[in-house]
C-alpha cells in the first residue's frame, strides 16, 4: 500500500515533554558526552542539542503511524533526521509544546520517502527550542501497487 499523498501538510495534536534533569543525564551518558553542564545540578545544566530525538520522533512519530488514513506499514528505515535550533537551550524545567506534521511524501525507485516535521516551543514564551525533520523511508511501498516511481 503506497502512503495517502493527501494527508502532506496534515498537523496532529500537540503534545507536551517536560525536560528533566535525569533523562538530560541519561542521555548524555549514553551519548559518552563528558560536557559538565549536562550533569549540572545547577542552574547551568542544559540539554545536549540532539536530546530532542527522545521526544520528537518517538513522540512525533506516534502521531502519523496512528493515523490509519496515512498507510504506513512496518518494512521501513529511518532515513534521516535534522534539527534546527532557537536561541534559548533547552533546561531542566523547561515545558515543550511540540506539534507533529507531515511535511513531504515522495518516493524514489520502488521506495517511499515520508518527512516528519515536529515543531517544539517552550510554553512559558511560545519561542522556538527545537524543529526535528525525520525522514523514514518505506521500502517497496510504490511498487507494492503497482506505482513505480521515478528514480
Amino acid at each position: 500500500m503506497a502512503l495517502n499523498r493527501d494527508k502532506v501538510g496534515t498537523s496532529y495534536p500537540p503534545y507536551t515533554y517536560e525536560v528533566a534533569r535525569e533523562k538530560i543525564r541519561e542521555y548524555a551518558t549514553a551519548l559518552g558526552e563528558t560536557d559538565p553542564r549536562y550533569f549540572s545540578d545547577g542552574d547551568d545544566c542544559v540539554a545536549p542539542p540532539t536530546f530532542a530525538a527522545c521526544f520528537t520522533l518517538t513522540k512525533g512519530g506516534e502521531a502519523a503511524f496512528a493515523d490509519p488514513e496515512l498507510g504506513t506499514h512496518t518494512t521501513l528505515v529511518h532515513g534521516s533526521q535534522r534539527y534546527a535550533f532557537g536561541d534559548r537551550p533547552m533546561r531542566p524545567g523547561d515545558t515543550l509544546v511540540c506539534t507533529p506534521r507531515i511535511a513531504d511524501i515522495s518516493d524514489r525507485g520502488s521506495n517511499e520517502f515520508l518527512v516528519i516535521e515536529v515543531d517544539c516551543r517552550f510554553a512559558d514564551t511560545d519561542e522556538l527550542a527545537c524543529r526535528s525533520e525525520a525522514t523514514i523511508v518505506f521500502l517497496g511501498s510504490a511498487e507494492r501497487d503497482g506505482q513505480e516511481g521515478a528514480a
